[in-house]
């Protein structure tokens, strides 16, 4: 797969070559980007000025990780940082310099991967400025075991465009466990679907930047589309519960505009490329799309605007079943709302009030003894909690990320 690659310096997106050289300066926002190259799965956003021990881009960073599904990478040198980043939605910490088993242990193995930047056959960090005396693949088979992948950089072919080094990354590839991603030269969207075949992910940058590469040409690329109607099944699923909303099919042309535009478009054998809410106006917003292990099926994170089956139900397959999440949805509809009698809006209004009642929930459950007492007690206490971090900009997702970066 692609992964797009942001590389921040003075809160900017940039392109270095070879690490060194200042090639290009995006004039766009690096949250936009993230907006538009988040819709093909993950990407990377790597904090040179960290990296480099030049400042750093923290903050941009964290809101980078709440826009999109983010490997992270750039001056994780300590745990407190590593942390921070888990506690901001980082999927993945990429981990350079510091990357030793006493530091590695101290993080989830799931949402770790370490950098192997190389110049030749020499590892180098500290921003690719201090060479070690450790081959990429003593430094892998040293690690694996504290990460779930692998960033091969080829150092010398960084920011060059000089294309793929097709054997370097298949030698190591073939002797490691973990998943591999490859960076430096990866100029076209065949480079990028013959290291998929290999089963390495391409990051990319330069290429992406000065227009010669199509992300989503890429991703069509990789994909498997059947011999009969060039199609694959596509699961629309709500990105804010996981809700299975339609089944549907896209074919390479449907899944690049889908991509390109956030608009989805779907295609079927009876109606060919059609546009989900063109004629009802129940349009979904498409947030991220996921290609499965043997690239034969798609799936959509969408937002919705409406009623997602033509029956006016919320689903094909039925009503939303209420959650967590239907929970939330509905307080953020009180507090968008205009309605006075709104006992929510009441209580986002009223700080005082509002943790008065956290309180005295929370007291009421823990008084309670009998089962019927409690489950009455913590639906109060569920509902009251998540006024309450809504009134304080916390969401749902926040409250599972701190949890996640708490876990070994």
């Amino acid at each position: 797969m692609l992964i797009p690659s942001i590389d921040i310096a003075n809160g900017k997106a940039v392109q270095l070559r070879e690490g060194r050289e200042l090639v290009l300066t995006s004039d766009r926002d690096p949250r936009e980007l993230a907006r538009e190259f988040g819709r093909l799965g993950e990407i990377a956003v790597i904090d040179l000025d960290a990296a480099m021990g030049m400042g750093d881009n923290l903050l941009l960073v964290e809101d980078l990780c709440r826009i999109a599904s983010c490997r992270v990478g750039g001056g994780i040198r300590d745990i407190e940082r590593a942390r921070r980043l888990l506690k901001a939605g980082a999927r993945t910490l990429i981990i350079g310099t510091r990357a030793t088993p006493e530091f590695l242990e101290q993080l989830p193995v799931g949402r770790v991967m370490v950098a192997l930047d190389a110049r030749g056959d020499t590892v180098v960090t500290d921003g690719w400025t201090t060479a070690s005396e450790e081959s990429p693949l003593a430094r892998a088979r040293r690690l694996e075991r504290y990460v779930s992948g692998f960033l091969y950089t080829i150092v010398e072919r960084e920011g060059t465009e000089a294309g793929v080094d097709r054997d370097r990354i298949r030698a190591l590839a073939e002797h490691i466990s973990v998943p591999l991603t490859a960076a430096g030269g990866i100029t076209t969207t065949e480079e990028v679907a013959e290291l998929d075949r290999m089963g390495v992910d391409a990051q990319v940058g330069m290429a992406i930047y000065k227009g010669g590469l199509r992300p989503a040409e890429c991703l069509a690329a990789v994909v498997a589309f059947g011999q009969d109607d060039a199609s694959v099944p596509t699961i629309v699923q709500d990105a804010r519960d996981g809700r299975v909303l339609m089944v549907a099919r896209s074919t390479a042309e449907t899944l690049m505009e889908s991509a390109e535009t956030g608009a989805v478009i779907l295609w079927s054998r009876r109606r060919g490329r059609w546009r989900k809410g063109e004629e009802s106006g129940n349009t979904q917003e498409l947030i991220r799309v996921e290609v499965d292990c043997d690239r034969d099926a798609l799936l959509f994170h969408v937002v919705p605007s409406g009623p997602s089956c033509h029956t006016g139900a919320e689903s094909c397959f039925g009503e939303r079943p209420f959650s967590f999440g239907a929970l939330e949805q509905a307080i953020q509809e009180r507090a968008a709302s205009t309605d006075a009698s709104s006992y929510t809006r009441q209580l986002l209004n009223d700080t005082i009030e509002r943790r008065a009642k956290l309180l005295e929930e929370v007291n009421e459950l823990a008084e309670a003894r009998e089962k019927t007492a409690l489950r009455w007690e913590a639906a109060d206490v569920m509902y009251h909690l998540l006024v309450h971090l809504h009134a304080n900009g916390i969401t749902l997702q926040d409250v599972i990320w701190e949890l996640e970066a708490r876990r070994r």
